[in-house]
């Protein structure tokens, strides 16, 4: 048996995890950023990857596009989930859900 048929799905599999390392911890940044703006709490300081595909970005070029999750409060009590969509590494849409504020 051929080891390149071996070794191609494990380089693979590695550049993978930490090419989605690096884009959580980016959107965990964005997500960071943005509930500072909006002057509510980052729960847990941390984002989930929900959604993961293939994309074109503007140059034509073909990207991951991840949709992550995460959750803030607004009043210290309440969890509301927030959304940020990177293609690539950069943001394409940040969300954050209506929440209240007391």
């Amino acid at each position: 048996m051929d080891l390149g048929w071996l070794l191609f799905p494990l380089a693979a599999g590695i550049w993978y995890w930490w090419d989605t390392s690096a884009a959580k911890e980016q959107a965990r940044l964005y997500a960071k950023q943005q509930c500072q703006l909006q002057q509510v709490q980052l729960l847990d300081d941390t984002v989930a990857v929900k959604k993961t595909r293939l994309q074109r970005h503007a140059k034509g070029h073909i990207v991951l596009r991840r949709h992550f999750v995460f959750e803030f409060s607004g009043d210290g009590e309440q969890r509301v989930q927030g959304h940020v969509v990177l293609l690539g590494r950069q943001a394409t849409k940040i969300h954050l859900n209506i929440h209240r504020i007391h």
